[in-house]
C-alpha cells in the first residue's frame, strides 16, 4: 500500500472511531472530572485519617496521683496525711515519699512517662518552709521502685514501728527508676522527672495501681533541713496535684484495623478509577 493511501486511511479511521459530537465531548470530560474528584476526595481523605492516626499516636495521657505521703527514718507514717515532703524534716527525721496512680486505663504498651511534681512556692501556713529548702546549691532526688502492697503503703504507722522503717528503706532503696536535681529555682514550678528504661518496663509490668518512691540522695551528716516539696499536699494541690504523663501507642489489634481500612478504601478508590477510565 502506497503511503499517501495508508496516510487516507488513518484518517479516516481517526474521523470514524474518535469523533465526538458535543454530547460525547460533555459526557468525557464529565467522566474525567469525575475521576479527578474521585482522586482528591481520596487523598484528602487518606490524609486526614493518616493526621488523627499520627495524632492518636503521639498523644499523650495524664494520670494524676491518687495518693502520695511520705514515711520517716522511725517508721512514722500518719494514714491521712497526704503531704509529699522528702529529705531532712524539720522534726530532725528524715522523710521518703511516695506518689501512687491508678493505671487501670492504660491501653497499650507505654513508650515513656514523666512523673511532674509541683516544688509550692508558698507556706502551708505562716511561716511554715516551702519548697526547696536547702542550703546546699542544688539537691539530688531519685525514683525508685516500690515493692510494698499499696494497702501496707496507706496504711498508718507510729515510731518506731518496724513495718513502717522497712517501707522507708523500700521508698529509697531497689531500682532507680530516674533522678532530677533540684534548686532553688524549682520554687513554684513543676519538677519533672522523666522514667528511664527500667521505670518505662516496670510501667508496662503495672497492673492497676503504680506507686514510685523518691528520696534525696545528697543529704550530708548534719541534722538539718534539706527538703523539697516542703508544703505539698495532695488534697490541696487542685491543678497543681502530681501528675504522671504516659506515652503509649495503640493496641496492635486497632492498628491492624486501621491499616486494613485505609487498605480498602484505597482499594475502593482505585477500581472505581479504572471504571471511570
Amino acid at each position: 500500500m502506497q503511503a499517501g493511501t495508508r496516510g487516507w486511511q488513518l484518517g479516516a479511521f481517526w474521523r470514524t472511531d474518535f469523533a465526538f459530537d458535543g454530547a460525547n465531548k460533555n459526557q468525557f470530560r464529565g467522566n474525567i472530572e469525575m475521576h479527578n474528584m474521585t482522586i482528591r476526595s481520596v487523598q484528602l481523605l487518606l490524609g486526614t485519617l493518616a493526621l488523627a492516626f499520627s495524632v492518636g499516636v503521639k498523644a499523650d495521657t495524664t494520670y494524676s496521683a491518687v495518693g502520695a505521703g511520705w514515711y520517716s527514718n522511725a517508721g512514722e507514717h500518719v494514714e491521712f496525711n497526704d503531704n509529699y515532703s522528702v529529705g531532712g524534716a524539720q522534726s530532725g527525721y528524715t522523710l521518703n515519699n511516695y506518689f501512687l496512680f491508678d493505671l487501670s486505663g492504660v491501653s497499650g504498651p507505654i513508650t515513656g512517662a514523666i512523673l511532674r511534681v509541683y516544688n509550692p512556692d508558698t507556706p502551708v501556713s505562716p511561716g511554715f518552709p516551702f519548697g526547696y529548702t536547702s542550703s546546699d546549691p542544688t539537691e539530688n532526688y531519685a525514683l525508685f521502685d516500690v515493692s510494698t502492697a499499696t494497702a501496707d503503703l496507706v496504711a498508718g504507722y507510729g515510731v518506731g514501728s518496724l513495718v513502717g522503717q522497712a517501707i522507708f528503706s523500700d521508698l529509697g532503696s531497689g531500682q532507680n527508676f530516674g533522678m532530677y536535681t533540684a534548686s532553688l529555682a524549682d520554687n513554684g514550678k513543676f519538677v519533672e522527672i522523666s522514667l528511664n528504661a527500667s521505670g518505662v518496663a516496670a510501667l508496662n509490668a503495672a497492673h492497676g495501681m503504680f506507686a514510685v518512691g523518691g528520696k534525696i540522695t545528697t543529704l550530708d551528716a548534719v541534722v538539718n533541713r534539706e527538703s523539697l516539696f516542703v508544703s505539698g499536699f495532695l488534697s490541696t494541690a487542685g491543678s497543681n496535684a502530681p501528675q504522671l504523663v504516659i506515652s503509649s501507642v495503640p493496641e496492635p489489634a486497632g492498628s491492624a484495623l486501621f491499616v486494613a481500612g485505609l487498605g480498602l478504601v484505597g482499594l475502593a478508590a482505585s477500581r472505581r478509577a479504572a471504571r471511570v477510565a
